[in-house]
C-alpha cells in the first residue's frame, strides 16, 4: 500500500512554491526606480485581498498618500507584509500621475479557516481542544500552525491517559470565491490506558497509604477508573514532596531515578490489553524540629548615612541613625505569624514555614511595600549534650566579642527550652532543630505600572477593569488587590480569577497580571420552586448573564403552579456609558392566589362525602413596569431608584373573605405608582456563598401620594447579614491537610425589618374603606419556609391580627453552616424568630370600636362570669388542656400596636431545627425540621418547647425564598 506524504510536508510546498513568484520579476516599481523615487505619493491601492481589508494593510505600510517615494520604504514595507504571515506573494507596481505617482500593491493571499472539525472526538470535548490550538476560525493557515495544533491536540489525550491516540490533519480545497478552507482533524483515540498498579518504595515512616491517600492517580479497581493523567501524574509527585516537608522529613526528595511511569501488557503472554505502572521512589531522610523564629529588620546604611533597605517615607534622609523607623514593628510582624516561641519543640512544618514568609509579605504588601524582602536563615541545632554546652558555657570564650555572641545565640536558640527537651524527652535526643532568622527589607514604595489581563475570550477587558480598585499609576495595596479579585469572582463569569506580580520597568514599578478562566454566563433552564405561601411551581428562564461579553445581562421567565403565575423579562446594563451608574428595565406580569386565616368545614348530610374545608381566598393581578438606576460609590457603596407604575386587580374571591377584599374586587383594575430609592454595603468575599463579611441594605418606598393611583403609604426596609468563620476542619492548623481549608463552619446572622405608614392621597378623593389606602397583598405576612420555619402563616398561636396581614414586622435568623460538602452540601442548625404589629391607624370602623372597647369589655366579662374567663383565657376548652398561649394574648389589641414596649422577646414567635442545603444547580433544596418554641425569660434555659405542639415540623424548600 502507497503510504501519502504528511499534510504538513504539502503546505510546506505548496506555501514555498507560492512564494517563489516574489523571487521573480519584482515590479515595475523596481526596474524604473530612478522614474518614481523622490515622488509624491499621490494614492496607494490594493488589488487581490479578499479577506484582510484595505485599511489593515494601510496601517501596516510607511506608503502614505502625501510621502515622498524611497527605496528604503518599499524594502521595509515589502519585509512588513511578508511577516505578517497573511499572503505569500506581493508585487508593488507603480504609474505616472498628475503630481506625482499612484501605488498599486498586488496581493495574493493565504488561505484562512473557514470551519475547524473534530472527527472521533469522543472522551475529549472539541471546546478543550479548540481553546490550546493555535489555529483559530478566520485565521491565516501555516504549516507551522497545522504543525503545532496537532502535536498539542496529541497533547492533549497524552493528558487524558490515551497514549495510543493518533491525529491526521486534512485541509479542503480553498474556496475561489473566499480563499477560505475547511480543516478537519481526523482522531483515533485507542484505548485509554489505565492505572494498573501504584509502587511506593523508599518510604521507612510515612505509611504507603498516605502517601497513596494524597494522589490523584489511584489504581483501576471496583470503585476507581484508574484513569492516567500525565499532568496529574507531575501535580502528585510536588503533593509528595510538599507532605513530606510538612511532616519534617526537609531533606526528603523524589529520586530521578525510579520515580517513573511505564506501560505494560496486563497479561504478557495474550498481549490483549495495556496498563500503566507508576514508581514513585521517596528519600525521607531525618525529621527536624521547630526551634523558633528571630525577626530583624536590615538597617544596612549606605556611605552617606541613609538606610539602603529600610522605608524612606518614616525616614527622610536627614534621620539620625538612631532615629531610624520600621515601617512596623517587630512585635506588629511576630501577630501575623502562625509558628511561636510556643511551637519548639514541634515537628518543623515547612507548610507552615512558607505560610509565615509569605504572611509578613502580605503585611507588607498592603501599605505598598510589595518588593519588601523576608529572607530566611537556617541554624541546625544539634540536641545533644554537646552542642547545648556549646551555648551554655558562654564565659568560657577567649573574647568579650565571643562571649557577646554566645549569649546572643543562646537567647535566639532557645537553649533553656532545648535543655528541658533534652531532659524530658529522651526520644528527641541526637534530633536536629530548625532555627529561622528572617531579617526583613522593607525596600521601595511599589506603583502598578501596567494592569494585564489575560485568559478572558469572552468578557471584554474593561468588564474586567472596571471592577479593580487600583488602577496603573497608584501604590500597591494587597487589601484593594484582594478586594479586587473577590468583585471579579462575584460578577459570576468566571470560574478561576487569579492575580500575580510580574516585575515592571524599573524597582519601583510592577505589573499586576489578572489571568481568568471563564464558564458559561448563558442559562436555559427548567426547574421547580416551593415555598410555604407560593406553593410549587415549575419554571423555564432562558438568560444571558454577560451578553456579547459586555456584563450585559437579559434574562426571561415563565412561572407557572396552581397558586401562582408570572411572566418576567428584564435587562441590565451594569456599567451606563462606562460609568459606575447601572441601568434596568423589567416588564412583568402576575396572578397569585392569596390564603386567608379564614376556614370553614362543610358538613353534608346523608352523604358518604367526606367533609370539606374551603379556605378564604382570592386571586391577586399585576402587570407592571419597573426602570431602575443604581450607582457605586466608594468602594463597596451603592444607592439605586426605582420606579414602578403597574395595575393591579383582585379577582375570584370565595364566600369567606373580608369585606375589604370584596371592595377590591368591585374596583377592578386600579393603578398603583411606586419609587424606591434605597443604599446598600457589601463586603462579603462571596455573594454566591459567603464566608465572611456583611451586607445593610437601607430601602424607602413611596407608593402614591403625590405619585397618584388607588395605593398610599411608605415602607420602611432595613436588612442586613452578617457572615463568619469560626474554623475550618484543620482546626487551626492541627490538621495538616490545606484542602480542609475549604470547610469552614460558617454562622450567618440575618435581620430584616419592614415597616408601613398609611398615607392619604394628595390628589381627589379616596373613601379608604370602599377603596383601601393599603391593600390586601401589601400587608405582611409571617411563617413558613420564608420566613418562620416550622410556623404556618395562619396558625393558632398566633394573634388573631397577625392572620390576615400586619402593617409592619420584624424577623431575624441564625444559622450555623457545617460543610459536608463545600460545593454541594451543609449540615445546618437554625434559630428564627419574628413578630408582626399594627399601626394606630389601622383601627377603624368597627374595629376600631373592638380596640377602643376591648378593657371594658374583658373587665365586664371578668365581673358577670369569673370562673369563665379564667377558663376561656387559659385553656383549651375544646380539649380542656391548658393553653399554651392566652386568650388576652391572641386577642388583646394593645399588644399588637407597633411601641416600644411590644419590640420585647416574649411578644416574638420562634423556632429551631436542623436541616440540609443542597446546592444542585438550577435546583437549590432546602431541608429543615423545625420545632416551635417560645422564650422562657431564664438566662441559662431561655427557651421551652410548647406543651401541646412539641412535634417537629418538616420544611421543605426549593431556592432561596428566605427574607
Amino acid at each position: 500500500m502507497k503510504r501519502k506524504p504528511p499534510v504538513n510536508k504539502l503546505l510546506a510546498v505548496f506555501f514555498l512554491t507560492g512564494s517563489l513568484f516574489y523571487s521573480g520579476n519584482i515590479s515595475e516599481l523596481l526596474s524604473k526606480r530612478s522614474d518614481y523615487f523622490g515622488k509624491t505619493i499621490k494614492e496607494v491601492a490594493f488589488k487581490g485581498n479578499r479577506n484582510t481589508s484595505d485599511s489593515d494593510i494601510d496601517s501596516m505600510l510607511e506608503l502614505k498618500r502625501g510621502k515622498a517615494l524611497t527605496k528604503g520604504m518599499v524594502d521595509r514595507d515589502l519585509k512588513t507584509l511578508f511577516a505578517s504571515g497573511f499572503f505569500y506573494f506581493i508585487d508593488i507596481q507603480a504609474e505616472d500621475v498628475e503630481g506625482g505617482v499612484r501605488i498599486i500593491i498586488e496581493l495574493k493571499e493565504r488561505p484562512r479557516v473557514k470551519e475547524i472539525e473534530f472527527v472521533g472526538a469522543d472522551e475529549v470535548f472539541p471546546a478543550d481542544l479548540r481553546d490550546k490550538m493555535p489555529l483559530k476560525d478566520n485565521e491565516v493557515i501555516t504549516p507551522q500552525k497545522v504543525s503545532k495544533s496537532r502535536d498539542l491536540i496529541l497533547q492533549k489525550y497524552r493528558d487524558e491517559g490515551f497514549f495510543l491516540a493518533y491525529v491526521k490533519a486534512e485541509l479542503g480545497k480553498p474556496d475561489p470565491k473566499t480563499n477560505l478552507v475547511k480543516v478537519r482533524f481526523v482522531i483515533d483515540e485507542g484505548e485509554e490506558i489505565p492505572v494498573a498498579k501504584i509502587n511506593i518504595y523508599g518510604n521507612e515512616t510515612i505509611e504507603t497509604s498516605e502517601i497513596l491517600g494524597l494522589m490523584d492517580l489511584k489504581e483501576e479497581g471496583v470503585f476507581e477508573g484508574g484513569a492516567f493523567k500525565e499532568s496529574a501524574f507531575e501535580k502528585d509527585k510536588e503533593t509528595i514532596q510538599a507532605y513530606m516537608r510538612s511532616k519534617g522529613y526537609l531533606d526528603s526528595e523524589l529520586l530521578r531515578e525510579g520515580t517513573n511511569w511505564e506501560i505494560h501488557w496486563e497479561n504478557p503472554e495474550k498481549k490483549d490489553r495495556r496498563v500503566i505502572i507508576v514508581n514513585i521512589k521517596l528519600y525521607e531522610g531525618q525529621v527536624y524540629y521547630f526551634n523558633g523564629y528571630t525577626l530583624s529588620h536590615d538597617m544596612t546604611l549606605d556611605n552617606e548615612g541613609r538606610p539602603v533597605f529600610l522605608n524612606k517615607e518614616k525616614n527622610p534622609p536627614d534621620t539620625p541613625k538612631d532615629k531610624l523607623v520600621p515601617l512596623f514593628t517587630l512585635d506588629e510582624v511576630e501577630k501575623v505569624l502562625d509558628y511561636s516561641v510556643r511551637e519548639v519543640g514541634q515537628i518543623f512544618d515547612e507548610s507552615i514555614f512558607m505560610r509565615d514568609r509569605s504572611s509578613v509579605n502580605e503585611l507588607y504588601g498592603s501599605k505598598g511595600h510589595i518588593f519588601a524582602q523576608v529572607i530566611p536563615r537556617r541554624k541546625i541545632v544539634s540536641l545533644d549534650e554537646e552542642s547545648l554546652q556549646y551555648y551554655e558555657n558562654c564565659y568560657s570564650r577567649r573574647s568579650e566579642l565571643e562571649r557577646k555572641i554566645c549569649e546572643d545565640e543562646y537567647k535566639q536558640l532557645n537553649v533553656r527550652r532545648l535543655r528541658e527537651l533534652y531532659a524530658r524527652s529522651p526520644n528527641l535526643r541526637g534530633r536536629k532543630f530548625v532555627h529561622v532568622d528572617f531579617t526583613i527589607r522593607e525596600n521601595n514604595l511599589a506603583k502598578i505600572e501596567n494592569i494585564i489581563i489575560k485568559g478572558n475570550k469572552k468578557t471584554q477587558d474593561k468588564v474586567i477593569r472596571r471592577e479593580m480598585l487600583v488602577k496603573p499609576g497608584d501604590l500597591f495595596d494587597s487589601a484593594k488587590v484582594n478586594r479586587s479579585r473577590e468583585r471579579i469572582h462575584n460578577l459570576g463569569y468566571f470560574k478561576e480569577v487569579n492575580l500575580n506580580m510580574r516585575p515592571g520597568s524599573d524597582d519601583t514599578k510592577m505589573n499586576l497580571v489578572v489571568e481568568v478562566v471563564e464558564q458559561p454566563t448563558g442559562t436555559v433552564s427548567m426547574g421547580g420552586g416551593y415555598g410555604t405561601i407560593t406553593g410549587f411551581t415549575i419554571f423555564t428562564e432562558v438568560g444571558e448573564n454577560n451578553l456579547n461579553g459586555t456584563g450585559q445581562k437579559i434574562s426571561g421567565r415563565i412561572e407557572f403552579g396552581p397558586y401562582r403565575r408570572s411572566f418576567q423579562i428584564s435587562w441590565t446594563e451594569p456599567w451606563l456609558n462606562d460609568t459606575p451608574w447601572s441601568l434596568s428595565l423589567s416588564l412583568f406580569y402576575f396572578s397569585r392566589t392569596i390564603f386567608l386565616g379564614s376556614t370553614s368545614t362543610i358538613n353534608v348530610s346523608n352523604s358518604t362525602t367526606a367533609p370539606t374545608t374551603e379556605n378564604a381566598t382570592y386571586d391577586n393581578n399585576g402587570l407592571g413596569v419597573t426602570v431602575g438606576l443604581a450607582h457605586r460609590v466608594f468602594t463597596n457603596w451603592t444607592h439605586f431608584h426605582r420606579y414602578t407604575p403597574a395595575f393591579y386587580s383582585y379577582s375570584n374571591p370565595t364566600a369567606l373573605v373580608s369585606d375589604a377584599v370584596l371592595a377590591n374586587v368591585r374596583q377592578g383594575w386600579q393603578f398603583r405608582s411606586q419609587i424606591s430609592n434605597g443604599i446598600s454595603f457589601d463586603i462579603r468575599d462571596n455573594v454566591f456563598a459567603p464566608t465572611r463579611g456583611y451586607d445593610i441594605l437601607l430601602q424607602v418606598d413611596n407608593v402614591g401620594q403625590y405619585l397618584g393611583g388607588s395605593s398610599h403609604f411608605d415602607q420602611y426596609r432595613i436588612t442586613a447579614e452578617y457572615y463568619h468563620t469560626w474554623f475550618d476542619f484543620t482546626f487551626g492548623g492541627l490538621i495538616r491537610n490545606n484542602s480542609l481549608r475549604r470547610w469552614r463552619v460558617v454562622q450567618e446572622f440575618r435581620t430584616s425589618n419592614m415597616f408601613t405608614f398609611q398615607r392619604s392621597p394628595k390628589y381627589g378623593h379616596q373613601d379608604p374603606v370602599q377603596n383601601p389606602y393599603i391593600r390586601p397583598q401589601d400587608l405582611l405576612i409571617i411563617g413558613g419556609y420564608e420566613s418562620l420555619r416550622g410556623w404556618y402563616y395562619n396558625d393558632a398561636k398566633y394573634p388573631v391580627e397577625w392572620r390576615s396581614g400586619a402593617q409592619h414586622r420584624v424577623l431575624f435568623d441564625s444559622e450555623i453552616r457545617i460543610p459536608i460538602e463545600p460545593s454541594l452540601l451543609w449540615l445546618v442548625i437554625f434559630l428564627d424568630g419574628g413578630a408582626m404589629y399594627e399601626q394606630v391607624n389601622r383601627y377603624t370602623g368597627v374595629k376600631k370600636d373592638y380596640a377602643q372597647n376591648y378593657d371594658k369589655n374583658v373587665l365586664q366579662q371578668e365581673i358577670s362570669n369569673p370562673i369563665g374567663w379564667y377558663l376561656l383565657n387559659n385553656f383549651n376548652l375544646s380539649n380542656g388542656q391548658k393553653a399554651d398561649v392566652s386568650y388576652d394574648a391572641l386577642n388583646n389589641p394593645a399588644y399588637q400596636v407597633l411601641s416600644a414596649d411590644n419590640l420585647a422577646i416574649e411578644r416574638m414567635r420562634f423556632s429551631w431545627g436542623v436541616g440540609l442545603r443542597i446546592q444542585i444547580p438550577v435546583l437549590p433544596l432546602r431541608l429543615y425540621f423545625a420545632q416551635k418554641i417560645r422564650p422562657t425569660g431564664n438566662f441559662w434555659a431561655p427557651f421551652e418547647r410548647y406543651e401541646s405542639d412539641r412535634a417537629f415540623q418538616f420544611v421543605f424548600g426549593i431556592g432561596d425564598y428566605r427574607f
